[in-house]
């Protein structure tokens, strides 16, 4: 889990870095030209990004001692809206909400069929988030290069389905039975973001930011008694800024 985490935050870091060498003309030449904004204005923002769940659960672990594939197999796109609105020149207030869907085929591990094959089955985890945050802004409105730092909550709606076959260690054949099985519920998270924003034109701008997520929750339905099932992780974004 460690490496998975940290090679999250490498990615987050580089494409940042990225950004900041890109800007770097832009930034150049406000230092010759000032352009000046008197104030903070509204801002509807749209980006794609990269998701990667952390799996600090025993839902996840027990998966991962028992069938083929890990956590990082679930590493997918992630796409989502904001809208700022301005509360000073310095801070904002940002409504989000954002779709992301990994998925994976497991097969167990000890067990195969019959016929030698293995037991297979495809796990598909959804997660919807709508929130509402603050965002620091540490320059003006009118600096080349525009770092910013946000935190906020909201709820983060879920379904988990697993669908294939599966054995029934209930019985003394353990024989194999297909089944699609799925657990779904709305729970409250958290989340920080840094990020960067360099402005293309007065009204558009483009950035890139790196999201911590935390929230988890009591898997319940065809899960139930399988404990807590951990969705939190990190997500790298980039994205264009519309000023409205």
């Amino acid at each position: 889990m460690t490496s998975t985490m940290t090679s999250a935050k490498m990615r987050v870091m580089i494409a940042l870095s990225a950004l900041v060498v890109l800007a770097a003309p832009a930034f150049a030449q406000g230092q010759g030209q000032r352009r000046y904004y008197p104030e903070r204005e509204g801002a509807f923002r749209v980006h794609l990004g990269v998701f990667q769940l952390e799996g600090d659960s025993d839902y996840w672990r027990d998966k991962e001692e028992d069938f083929t594939g890990s956590i990082d197999d679930f590493e997918n796109a992630s796409f989502g809206l904001d809208y700022l609105l301005p509360l000073g020149n310095r801070l904002s207030l940002m409504f989000s909400g954002s779709v992301f869907e990994g998925d994976t085929t497991n097969s167990y591990r000890n067990f195969e069929d019959n016929f030698g094959d293995r037991i297979r089955h495809d796990t598909t985890l959804e997660i919807a988030s709508g929130t509402v945050g603050l965002v620091v802004h540490l320059t003006g409105a009118d600096a080349a290069i525009q770092p910013y730092l946000g935190a906020g909550g909201g709820a983060y709606s879920w379904r988990l389905e697993e669908d294939g076959d599966f054995i029934d260690f209930g019985s003394p054949s353990r024989p194999i039975f297909n089944a699609q099985l799925e657990s779904e519920g709305v729970a409250f998270g958290y989340y920080g973001l840094v990020g960067l924003e360099a402005p293309i034109t007065p009204r558009l701008s483009i950035f890139a930011e790196g999201r911590w997520i935390q929230v988890d929750d009591d898997l319940s339905d065809d899960f139930e008694g399988f404990g807590k099932i951990d969705l939190s992780g990190q997500e790298f974004a980039a994205g264009l800024s519309w000023n409205l």
